[in-house]
């Protein structure tokens, strides 16, 4: 089948950015639509007349709906077109990993932010003078709240 919406796999594609490959995926996606708003076929008239049922997929949209006895079955699309779900399926693990590579560094600077105020001197100032106050020092910080009586 030659259709102009299939595209190359994935790894042709690298040196573009991971967003422009998503977007033109979906442009490329374009035929995949709710299987009720696909050309159908009954089972009977595919099987009996495979190689013609595949031809025109072949020529036609590249996918079609196929029916028993009334009843959606099947959507039954050509192998360009199943290539083109296997590189959105591989664009779609990459966009993850992305993510998650963004989300661990995200929350390791928050970690490493947090440790650089922990070990500054200034830190380290207050919290030796919080454990060498004196009772008469910490009596004069004291302020009764409100439940307590003054």
């Amino acid at each position: 089948m030659e259709n102009d919406t299939v595209q190359g796999p994935v790894s042709e594609t690298r040196k573009r950015g991971v967003v422009a490959q998503a977007r033109q995926l979906m442009r490329n996606l374009s035929w995949l639509t709710p299987a009720a708003g696909l050309s159908s076929k009954g089972g009977r008239d595919f099987g009996r007349q495979i190689e013609a049922s595949l031809a025109e997929i072949s020529e036609g949209e590249g996918v079609m709906r196929l029916q028993i006895r009334k009843r959606d079955a099947a959507v039954v699309v050509s192998v360009d077109h199943y290539e083109e779900m296997v590189r959105m399926k591989e664009l779609c693990a990459e966009l993850v990993d992305r993510v998650k590579e963004r989300e661990i560094a995200r929350a390791a600077d928050k970690y490493e932010a947090l440790y650089q105020r922990i070990t500054a001197p200034a830190s380290r100032q207050a919290a030796d003078a919080l454990f060498s106050v004196t009772g008469e020092e910490l009596r004069q910080t004291y302020k009764p709240g409100k439940t307590e009586t003054q």
